[in-house]
């Protein structure tokens, strides 16, 4: 049956083998992406947005950048000026070219950040950071060979604050964190402990304890920031996901609406993105019959089994009780009917732990921009057809057609006149 004809509703319970072709497998990562991620994960796994979170909230630190690329400038910009030594200058000429480089980075993460663009963890900012940390040892390292006092104080106070500056900003990425302040303290507390000047060497000997207690700092700060993200989830999931099944509910069924049919392609006549609306048959038998318990065990199987029976890109939501709406965006007519018939038979499969249980589903069928370009359109579109599925002795599903309207229980504004008019004549008899 054509998924555009108009001519009437159709409905059908048959079943259908065809299946909607399986994604295509993603490239393995290279060997040096999964060292990345691995020393740039948390000490825990995390769902996907927080560990999101985690990795750009190094973005968002841009004063501390800031002050830390001017400081190991100032540095060499000094050392430079107190030894006239061809490394010195050397260092001074790096740093002006690497924190140009790290600038750049920056502005172009703050301006993706602007724009909303969610483009993954880039690389390039990853190794500005290490090589920058690595030149700053180097420089520092050869500060304490220099045997110039002030340069060489000089230079254990930048790294102290340095180091400061990066338990704040890699509280997200504790290991990379970790990998950095070793990085920039155990080379200096090495060259204080070589150094032929007096009691330099005590300064290395605090170093590694230092060192220690600023990665001890690092993972407090992560685990603080880490508390924070996870209430922040829990807080979205709460308002966006029914507590019982855990699926989107209606306010963000609304907000998944909303971004589909304003996607980068806007909807157009060839356009299949599709709604389906779900109501459970026998439901109500079940929760009178079994109790509400095994009514919430149903509501939960059945979530799951919608979602198995789902492509990856598809939306399931339960808008309350035993009412459900899948979107499913940029869908052939013929993908769309198998899906439909893909759910029917796997919500109707006899539950293990009640056998009792007789459970079927009526499925109404919509699609932009036929049946309408808004999210109530649609909804109404699909709602129509699933209450004219039910009409039809349930277990199937049925095609909106535009040229067939609902009945609206819902009064007009004059609806009052008719009634009216047709009631004074009766009035007036009694009255006379």
């Amino acid at each position: 049956m054509p998924f555009g004809e108009t001519a009437a509703m159709t409905a059908t319970v048959a079943p259908n083998t065809n299946s909607i072709p399986a994604a295509q497998p993603q490239r393995s990562k290279s060997r040096l992406r999964v060292c990345v991620d691995w020393l740039l994960a948390g000490t825990h796994p995390e769902p996907d947005d927080i560990r999101d979170e985690l990795l750009h909230q190094r973005a968002s630190k841009t004063k501390t950048l800031a002050v830390a690329i001017f400081a190991s400038l100032l540095t060499a910009s000094i050392a430079a000026a107190l030894t006239g030594a061809t490394w010195a200058y050397a260092w001074m000429a790096a740093e002006m070219v690497l924190g140009s480089i790290r600038v750049y980075l920056m502005l172009k993460d703050v301006a993706k950040a602007k724009a909303a663009q969610r483009t993954g963890t880039t690389i390039a900012p990853i190794w500005a950071g290490l090589t920058s940390t690595i030149l700053i040892t180097v420089g520092c390292y050869q500060c304490v060979g220099s045997g110039v006092l002030p340069l060489i104080l000089m230079a254990g106070i930048g790294i102290a604050n340095l180091v400061g500056g990066i338990s704040s900003r890699n509280a997200g990425t504790p290991r990379y964190g970790a990998l950095l302040i070793c990085i920039l303290t155990l080379p200096f507390g090495v060259a204080t402990i070589l150094s032929p000047i007096p009691y330099l060497f005590l300064v290395g000997l605090q170093t590694p304890l230092y060192t220690a207690g600023m990665i001890f700092l690092l993972l407090e700060n992560h685990k603080g920031l880490l508390n924070l993200h996870r209430s922040e989830h829990r807080n979205r999931q709460m308002a966006h996901h029914d507590l019982l099944t855990g699926l989107p509910n209606r306010a963000m069924n609304q907000k998944l609406f909303a971004e589909l049919l304003a996607g980068p392609e806007p909807v157009s006549s060839n356009s299949k993105f599709t709604v389906f609306c779900l109501d459970l048959d026998g439901f109500k038998a079940v929760n009178d019959g079994l109790g509400h318990a095994t009514g919430d065990a149903v509501l939960v199987e059945v979530s799951r089994r919608l979602r198995a029976s789902l492509r990856e890109v598809d939306f399931a939501c339960r808008l309350g009780g035993d009412e459900f709406v899948i979107l499913l965006p940029d869908i052939s007519s013929d993908a769309a009917i198998s899906i439909a018939r893909r759910i029917i038979a796997a919500v109707s499969t006899p539950f293990e732990f009640a056998p009792a249980a007789k459970i079927g589903v009526s499925i109404g069928i919509a699609a932009a921009t036929r049946d309408g370009n808004t999210a109530d359109e649609l909804l109404g579109a699909a709602d129509r057809a699933m209450y004219e599925a039910k009409r039809r002795g349930k277990g199937g599903f049925v095609i909106h057609a535009p040229d067939v309207e609902g009945v609206s229980l819902v009064p007009t504004v004059d609806a009052h006149v008719g009634y009216v008019a047709s009631a004074l004549p009766e009035r007036a008899d009694t009255a006379a």
